[in-house]
């Protein structure tokens, strides 16, 4: 345990500035997303807003697009911004990749040089990517809570705290099962071929995600995409996610990481 601890203290300070960095950016673009929310809701414009918008971003949203365009639905649409679940995943891919690079970098032969279980370095990378997605919903948090305090009309009611928190562990399983599967390829491949392959299926199941709102038909298909089962519109809409959904993305990330922990621990690292 004491070793694990040390790993994981080494990992947060090698990346203290990238995890900085991100965090206050999107705590500030949030702000700014909640300012624009006001100014909007000000001005009435959300009805110009609906009219401009065409037919098929409407199928997108489904029943819930009324719903998103107000204030409150602006707001909560920092949880699927697809900008910023891009940057979330974008952050926990470099975090699960670590134990490529530190196989390519040698590092890992310095660390198992001593007394420390393969599964810790695994371990690691696990809690790692955890905190980072913690504090970076945290800071988003905090950018709509700064948001809420300087811009909000008076006349606009705030998202409720379950709102928030179902929207953000939502968010944080769909970041997770994304990062199981980048662990479990970072644990077989090099990091460069990992981290690609991961985006590319990221890609690949977004496009597929919003294929399937328009076209109904490929309904079936598109269950083989994470994003299928992350669907914060219904919270948006309905006002409550399906669980079955959430256990659906908590499955495919402990699928990935334990699928690591095996692959690892029969990786020839002098590779």
């Amino acid at each position: 345990m004491k070793h694990l601890f040390l790993l994981l203290r080494l990992s947060l300070k090698r990346v203290r500035l990238l995890l900085i960095v991100t965090g206050f950016l999107l705590a500030f673009l949030q702000l700014l997303r909640v300012g624009i929310a006001a100014d909007l809701h000000n001005a009435g414009q959300f009805d110009l807003l609906a009219a401009l918008l065409p037919p098929i971003v409407r199928k997108l949203f489904g029943s819930a697009f009324g719903s998103i365009l107000t204030f409150n639905g602006i707001v909560c649409g920092v949880y699927f911004d697809t900008g910023f679940i891009i940057a979330l995943l974008a952050l926990a891919i470099t975090l699960a990749t670590l134990p490529a690079s530190e196989i390519e970098s040698g590092f890992a032969d310095l660390i198992l040089a001593r007394p420390v279980p393969r599964h810790s370095i695994i371990t690691r990378t696990i809690a790692l990517v955890l905190l980072a997605l913690i504090l970076m919903l945290l800071m988003i948090l905090a950018g709509t809570w700064i948001g809420l305090v300087l811009f909000a009309p008076p006349d606009a009611p705030w998202p409720s705290p379950r709102q928030i928190s179902t929207l953000s562990l939502s968010l944080a399983l769909l970041v997770l099962s994304w990062s199981g599967v980048a662990l479990a390829l970072g644990a077989a491949y090099r990091r460069g071929i990992a981290a690609a392959t991961t985006a590319l299926l990221i890609f690949g199941a977004m496009l597929l995600d919003w294929a399937h709102r328009i076209w109904p038909p490929i309904d079936w298909f598109a269950r083989l995409s994470p994003f299928y089962y992350f669907d914060p519109y219904e919270l948006i809409g309905a006002g409550s996610l399906r669980l079955s959904n959430l256990f659906v993305l908590a499955a495919i990330a402990f699928a990935g990481f334990t699928l690591a922990y095996f692959i690892y621990s029969r990786r020839d690292i002098a590779r």
